[in-house]
C-alpha cells in the first residue's frame, strides 16, 4: 500500500478503537451503571467503586501497549484491546452480582488502554513521519466524536432494550472492529535505539524524573479526574437536582462534541499557537465546568459546563500528548505517554469519593466543586513548562 494509504488507513483504525473504546468505557459508562444500579438496588458507593475499577483497570493496563508493542506489535495490541473489551462487555451483559459487575468493570478498563492513544500515537507517528503532529491531531479529533457518540447512543439503547441489551451491542461492535483492525493496521519500521533494551529503560526512567514530566502528568491526572467524575457521578447529579437523565445524556454528548471540535482546532493550528500555552487554559476551563456543574441547575447555565468541560479535557489531553513527543521524541514520548495514563489511574479517586460524599451529604455537589476548585492552582502550576523544542526530539532524547 502506497506511504499516504498507508497513513489513512492506519489512522482510520486507530481513531475507530479509540471512538469505540471512549464511548463505551468513558464516555456513557456511567449511564449504564446508572441503569444497573436502578435495577438491582445498589447504592452510590457500588456504582462508584464500578466505575473505580474501570479506571483501576486502564491504570493497570497502561503499561501493558509499551511492552506489547516490543513484543506482538502496535498493531496486534489495539485489535487485543477490542477482543478484551468485547469480553468485558459479555461479563456486564450477563451481570447479575457485584463481583461480576466489578470483573466486567475492570476488564473494560485494561480493553481500554490496549485500545487508546498508547499505540495508536505510536503507530500514526510511525508511519506519518514530519506530518505526526497534524495527523495526531487528527485522530485525537476524531476519538473524541466517542464522548459525543456515547451518551446519546448509549441512552437510547438502555431505553429500548435495558442495560442488558446496550451491553450486547457493545460485544458485537467490539468484534467487529477488531476484524476491522486486524484488517488495516500494520507496524511501522522498527527503528532501534543505541543500546537496545537496557538503554531504552534507562531513557524511560529519566525522562519519569523530569520536572517537565511531572507537570504533565500531574495535568493529565487533574483533568481525568474530572472527566472520570463527569462521566459517573453526573446523571445521578443531575436528576437528584430534579433534572432529567435524557438532558444528562445530551450535556454528556454536547461535551464531547466540544472535546473533538477544540481538539481539531489545537490541533490544526499547534504548529502556530504552542502546546505549552494551549494548556494552562485548557486546564483552566477544567476547573471552570466543574464549578458550574456543582453550583448551577440552570439548563442554560450546564451547557456552558458541557462546552468548557469538553474543551478543557479535550484540550489538555492532545496537548499533554503533542509535549510529551515534542520534549522527549516518538519513541520516548509514545512510552512516557504509557507512563502518564498509568499514573491517570489516580483519577478512580474521582468516583469513589464522589459516592461516599453523596452517601453522607445526599448529593455530589460538594465533590464537584471541590475537584473544580483543585484545578485552579494546578492549571497555574503549568506555566512553570520551559519553551519547547523546535523539533521533535530524536527518540535518544528522553536520555
Amino acid at each position: 500500500m502506497p506511504g499516504r494509504g498507508r497513513e489513512l488507513a492506519v489512522v482510520t483504525a486507530v481513531s475507530s478503537a479509540l471512538v469505540l473504546a471512549q464511548a463505551v468505557v468513558f464516555a456513557a459508562f456511567g449511564l449504564a451503571l446508572f441503569a444497573m444500579g436502578r435495577d438491582l438496588g445498589w447504592s452510590a458507593t457500588d456504582t462508584g467503586a464500578a466505575y473505580t475499577l474501570v479506571v483501576l483497570g486502564a491504570c493497570a493496563g497502561a503499561p501493558m501497549p509499551v511492552v506489547l508493542i516490543r513484543w506482538i506489535g502496535a498493531s496486534r495490541t489495539v485489535v487485543a484491546g477490542q477482543v478484551v473489551l468485547g469480553c468485558a462487555f459479555l461479563v456486564l451483559w450477563g451481570t447479575a452480582s457485584l463481583a461480576q459487575l466489578y470483573l466486567g468493570a475492570l476488564m473494560a478498563g485494561v480493553g481500554f488502554s490496549l485500545s487508546a492513544n498508547t499505540p495508536g500515537v505510536y503507530l500514526v507517528s510511525g508511519w506519518a513521519g514530519p506530518r505526526a503532529p497534524r495527523l495526531i491531531g487528527i485522530y485525537m479529533m476524531v476519538a473524541m466524536l466517542g464522548n459525543a457518540l456515547g451518551p446519546p447512543g448509549a441512552q437510547a439503547l438502555i431505553e429500548a432494550d435495558g442495560w442488558r441489551g446496550y451491553s450486547l451491542a457493545v460485544v458485537l461492535l467490539c468484534a467487529v472492529n477488531a476484524v476491522f483492525c486486524a484488517v488495516c493496521l500494520r507496524d511501522p519500521p522498527v527503528i532501534e535505539t543505541p543500546g537496545g533494551e537496557g538503554n531504552w529503560l534507562r531513557g524511560l526512567s529519566r525522562v519519569l524524573r523530569s520536572p517537565v514530566f511531572v507537570l504533565l502528568a500531574t495535568g493529565i491526572v487533574a483533568s481525568q479526574i474530572c472527566l472520570v467524575t463527569v462521566a459517573s457521578v453526573a446523571p445521578a447529579h443531575l436528576v437528584g437536582q430534579g433534572l432529567t437523565s435524557e438532558l444528562a445524556a445530551r450535556l454528556l454528548g454536547v461535551e464531547g462534541i466540544a472535546s473533538a471540535l477544540v481538539t481539531g482546532l489545537l490541533g490544526h493550528f499547534s504548529d502556530k499557537v504552542g502546546p505549552r500555552r494551549m494548556l494552562p487554559v485548557t486546564l483552566a476551563a477544567c476547573a471552570a465546568g466543574m464549578l458550574i456543574l456543582g453550583f448551577s441547575r440552570d439548563p442554560l447555565a450546564l451547557h456552558a459546563f458541557a462546552l468548557l468541560m469538553g474543551a478543557g479535557v479535550g484540550g489538555a489531553t492532545l496537548t499533554v500528548t503533542l509535549l510529551l513527543v515534542r520534549y522527549f521524541g516518538p519513541a520516548g514520548g509514545a512510552a512516557s505517554l504509557g507512563a502518564v495514563w498509568s499514573l491517570a489511574g489516580l483519577a478512580a479517586l474521582g468516583p469513589w469519593i464522589s459516592g461516599m460524599v453523596a452517601d453522607a451529604t445526599g448529593g455530589y455537589a460538594p465533590a464537584i466543586i471541590g475537584f473544580g476548585i483543585a484545578m485552579i492552582p494546578i492549571a497555574a502550576a503549568s506555566l512553570a513548562l520551559p519553551r519547547e523544542p523546535e523539533a521533535a526530539a530524536p527518540a535518544t532524547a528522553s536520555g
